[in-house]
């Protein structure tokens, strides 16, 4: 068996190797800085959806309203998938951003597909503090 086919293939291989630069190490030890302590203050919603349809998609949104029933701003939302049963939820939302002497409301709809199914009847959201809501019911959607 004859070498010489592997000689130029491997010299070229070793000046490949030797002309890349070599990358510097640190000559210190790397220290990583603890994560910065959460200073804002998350409280949650938390409670069950009876009646959501199994592969449907679930948004509830935390939504501070306006006289007319219009939403002024977004507060928090979370989005669910169906699964035929009743479905738990956690809502947590920044306690300080909470408007204070404003309605706000959770809202809920329950989407297949892109179309509009079911909805959540609004329901009275009077201060920031985490709160149980126990079962809440959908209705069909108009």
């Amino acid at each position: 068996m004859q070498l010489r086919p592997f000689v130029l293939p491997a010299l070229l291989l070793v000046l490949v190797g030797c002309s890349s630069e070599q990358s510097q190490r640190p000559t210190a030890a790397v220290t990583f800085e603890e994560p910065p302590q959460a200073t804002t203050l998350m409280h949650e919603l938390h409670g069950s959806l009876i009646g959501v349809p199994a592969d449907s998609e679930v948004e509830l949104a935390l939504l501070e309203v306006n006289r007319r029933d219009q939403p002024d701003r977004l507060l928090s939302n979370v989005k669910l998938q169906g699964r035929g049963t009743e479905l738990p939820f956690i809502l947590k939302f920044n306690a300080e951003k909470f408007p204070q002497g404003r309605d706000v409301e959770l809202r809920g709809r329950v989407t297949r597909s892109g179309q509009l199914i079911m909805r959540l009847p609004a329901v009275q959201v009077s201060s920031p503090a985490n709160q149980s809501l126990g079962p809440l019911h959908l209705v069909p959607a108009p």
